[in-house]
C-alpha cells in the first residue's frame, strides 16, 4: 500500500567511494513534501523528519512527471 502517492514508486541507490545516495521517485504530481516535526502523540509524519536528522544531506527534486526524495550518507 502506498501511503503518500497512488502511483508506483522507484528506488535508486548509488554507491561511491565517498558516499551512498538513495532516492525514491514517484509520479504522484508536482506537490513537493515539506518535512515537519509532528506532535509526540501523532502516529505518523516522522519520515522526512528522520531522514533530515539522520542523513548528511538530503533534498527533494522535481522530476518530469513527479518528484524525488533523496538522502546521502557520507563515509
Amino acid at each position: 500500500m502506498h501511503q503518500h502517492t497512488k502511483s508506483d514508486v522507484h528506488l535508486r541507490a548509488a554507491v561511491a567511494t565517498t558516499h551512498v545516495r538513495i532516492a525514491v521517485y514517484d509520479d504522484g504530481g508536482d506537490q513537493l513534501p515539506n518535512p515537519c516535526r509532528p506532535d509526540a502523540d501523532e502516529e505518523g509524519g516522522r519520515g522526512l523528519f528522520l531522514v533530515t536528522a539522520l542523513s548528511d544531506v538530503c533534498g527533494v527534486t522535481p522530476a518530469s512527471s513527479g518528484k524525488g526524495v533523496w538522502f546521502q550518507l557520507n563515509r
